[in-house]
Order: structure tokens, then C-alpha cells, then sequence
């Protein structure tokens, strides 16, 4: 990983390396590891993701692993340095956003196909966004970003309590779905909004957008909870806000859903093939429709509960993260040690 974070790509990557620690190995190209008493966690010292150092550290640790997944972008020259220095190791690269966004990012992400014996990516439309910078004979995988099971919260008169959970960063829109939240709390004086997450350069601008709608008492940002947190403080909230601009697998999404929440979210990544409009969710094309699909659902409990438990049943069953990567990893070992029997 470039470096480790509170994102979705290091919170599933350290939930496998948790659940197979004797297996599974985290290697942090750039600054400390989150989890450093972790023996299966490891920091390579490069003072940003594109150190040579840390890349040279990162192919020669790669000897001693049949697999190496290189998570994000930046991880592309640690994928070269390994490539160079230890060839026998088979390359994954693993996306996690159905687009690029600037040119680095869509030069690295070439290279990496071009040494990669497999992309994997979150969801279908993180694959679909890659069309052209990949070979066309690069076996490709979907991994579940499913990180566990979620016990859903039984709700019935709907209240005007929406939650976000994620990072605090431009591409979530954050100030979009303040936005739809003021329009929606005007003749709604009991409306509340609670954001969670770390901030990732946008706070101080959307709590100043909060303090000019005269929200202060009706928005409030909690910082960084954990997963369990999340999941107590969600029983006392009915509707999930994620207007992102950009998304992969969009993993608050799929934890929101579990819950119980009826999502509202804009049609990117993989968001509109979870959500139906008004069958599993709400799916934000303009402010004034979203308004009025969601004050529809706030004024009729039957449509809120049906809702409510689609949104519940589209996760029942289905893989789960930390099995697909084990299962995928092992199958493109196999491939290797064939290989080398012929």
C-alpha cells in the first residue's frame, strides 16, 4: 500500500492480513503503519510512495511471498522494482475507483497492467474504468469488498436523521449532500446530520458552509469512530447520504445497507447497481428530485420500512473480503507453481 490510512483499500487490506496474519503481509511503501505492533504490518521507510528506496525494499520483501498485491496507484514503482527483482513472484494490481483522475494516475495504472499477471479490482465498474490501459488478456477478478455481517436495526416511523461515514475529502461531495440535507430541513425543525470520518482536507470548508446555512446545532461532525461505534451510533438514524463523485465498491454504502438505512447516493462506481431507485434507496440525479423522493419516503412509513428491508436483503449471503483474497491469491499461486512443474 502507498500508505495506510482510513480508507476502504487499507481498512479491507487490514482486515485480511487480521484474519490470516500467518499468511497475509502489509507492506507500507510511505510513513508509519497504522497498526506498527502488528508483526505482519510493515513500514519500508520511503518518505513518499514513489521512493526508490521503499520500492527497492518492496521487491526485494517480495521474494519472499509466491503473491504481491499493489494497492492504489502509487504503489506503480514498488510493482517495477519487483518485477526487476523478484520475477518469480506473481503481480496483482487492484483498483479500487471506476475512473482516473489525473494523468499520473492514468500512467501508473498503465504500467501496472503492463506487469501485472492480474487486475483485481472492488467492483465491475472499477474493471470497466480501466478499458484500454490494461492488456486484454490480463486475467481480471471482482473481490467482494464485503468486510463482515451486519446486524440491521429494526425502524419504523422514519425521522429526518441522516448520517455519512467516510472520509472528509472532495471527491466524497460532502458539501453536496449538506446542500440536500438544508433543503429537505427547512419545514423539518427536528432534521439532524451527523458526519463521521477523518478529515482529508475538506473540514474547515464545510463547516464554514455549515456555519453560513445556520446549521450549527443540526450538523455535527464526530471525528473518527470506529466500525462498532458506527454501527451503535447508526441505530438512531434512518437515512444514509453518500453524493460522492467518484466511487469504487463504496464500502460505507454496502455497511449502511446492512444496517438498515435507506441510502441515498449518486449513480457512480458501483453505487447504482446496489441501489434501486425507490426500491433499495434513492438515487440522487438533481437536488430537487432527491428532495422530493426523500420526503416521499420520510412521509410514508410502509414505503420506509420496504425500503428499509431491501436495502437489508440485496447483502444477504455473499463472499466476504478477506475469503475472496485468500481464495484468488491461491489460485494464482497454483498458476505459478504449474508453471514451473512444466
Amino acid at each position: 500500500m502507498p500508505e495506510d490510512g482510513l480508507g476502504g483499500a487499507e481498512i479491507a487490506a487490514r482486515a485480511a492480513a487480521t484474519a490470516a496474519p500467518e499468511r497475509i503481509t502489509i507492506a507500507v511503501l510511505a510513513g508509519p503503519p497504522a497498526a506498527p505492533h502488528a508483526e505482519n504490518v510493515i513500514a519500508l521507510g520511503g518518505r513518499h510512495p514513489f521512493s526508490p528506496l521503499a520500492a527497492w525494499r518492496a521487491g526485494r520483501l517480495a521474494r519472499g511471498y509466491e503473491v504481491a498485491v499493489f494497492s492504489l496507484w502509487k504503489s506503480a514503482l514498488a510493482m517495477l522494482a519487483t518485477a526487476l527483482l523478484s520475477p518469480g513472484t506473481r503481480r496483482v494490481l487492484f483498483l479500487h475507483s471506476d475512473r482516473r483522475v489525473h494523468l499520473p494516475d492514468t500512467l501508473a495504472t498503465w504500467l501496472g497492467g503492463l506487469l501485472a499477471h492480474e487486475v483485481w479490482a472492488d467492483c465491475q465498474r472499477s474493471l470497466d474504468g480501466v478499458a484500454g490501459l490494461t492488456r486484454a488478456l490480463t486475467p481480471t477478478r471482482v473481490i467482494s469488498f464485503r468486510l463482515g455481517r451486519m446486524a440491521p436495526t429494526r425502524r419504523t416511523t422514519p425521522r429526518p436523521r441522516f448520517i455519512f461515514w467516510g472520509r472528509l475529502n472532495a471527491l466524497k461531495r460532502i458539501e453536496r449532500a449538506i446542500d440536500l440535507f438544508a433543503r429537505l430541513a427547512r419545514d423539518r425543525p427536528e432534521a439532524r446530520f451527523l458526519l463521521i470520518g477523518p478529515d482529508a482536507g475538506s473540514e474547515a470548508a464545510l463547516r464554514a458552509q455549515v456555519a453560513s446555512l445556520g446549521l450549527d446545532d443540526r450538523i455535527t461532525f464526530a471525528g473518527v469512530r470506529s466500525l462498532d461505534e458506527i454501527a451503535a451510533l447508526s441505530a438512531d438514524y434512518d437515512i444514509f447520504l453518500q453524493l460522492s463523485e467518484q466511487e469504487g465498491a463504496a464500502m460505507s454504502l454496502i455497511e449502511a445497507m446492512q444496517l438498515g438505512l435507506v441510502p441515498v447516493v449518486t449513480p457512480v462506481g458501483e453505487m447504482d447497481a446496489y441501489v434501486r431507485p425507490m426500491e433499495t434507496g434513492v438515487i440522487y440525479r438533481s437536488p430537487e428530485q432527491a428532495a422530493a423522493d426523500v420526503a416521499r419516503i420520510l412521509d410514508d412509513p410502509a414505503l420506509f420500512a420496504r425500503i428499509s428491508a431491501a436495502a437489508v436483503d440485496h447483502w444477504a449471503g455473499g463472499r466476504l473480503y478477506q475469503d475472496d483474497v485468500a481464495a484468488a491469491a491461491e489460485a494464482l499461486a497454483a498458476t505459478a507453481q504449474a508453471g514451473r512443474k512444466r
